[in-house]
């Protein structure tokens, strides 16, 4: 329910005692702010990485006051992985026909594969 969804929200920004709030990227993506977040972790890969973008952002929200760090877990030689680096090149196309410029040059853009051992 609505109600339960704000409560669980309200809970996890202000309770000491709160450590994890679970979320879809949709469920989210609108509607919410989870200032309470130094970590998120996404475990899916949505076709429109816009939709990814605004989930990570409600942790950026007026009164954060943590550093917020953001993974996101692709299975390596999977669907998942290739589904990955399309929306890693939309998100890259996007970048580079609106933020580019005569300073920008060229630069090298790329995804770095980190086993979790490393971790």
């Amino acid at each position: 329910t609505t109600e339960h969804r704000e409560w669980s929200m309200e809970q996890f920004n202000t309770s000491p005692a709160a450590r994890v709030f679970f979320g879809s990227i949709k469920a989210c993506g609108e509607g919410i702010s989870l200032v309470g977040a130094s970590r998120i972790l996404i475990l899916d890969v949505h076709p429109n990485p816009s939709v990814s973008w605004q989930a990570i952002c409600r942790a950026f929200r007026t009164g954060q006051k943590k550093k917020v760090y953001t993974y996101r877990l692709v299975a390596a030689d999977s669907l998942e992985e290739d589904n990955h680096l399309t929306c890693f090149r939309k998100e890259l196309i996007a970048k580079m026909w609106f933020e580019w410029n005569e300073f920008s040059g060229q630069k090298e853009f790329g995804c770095e594969p980190v086993d979790l051992e490393d971790c």
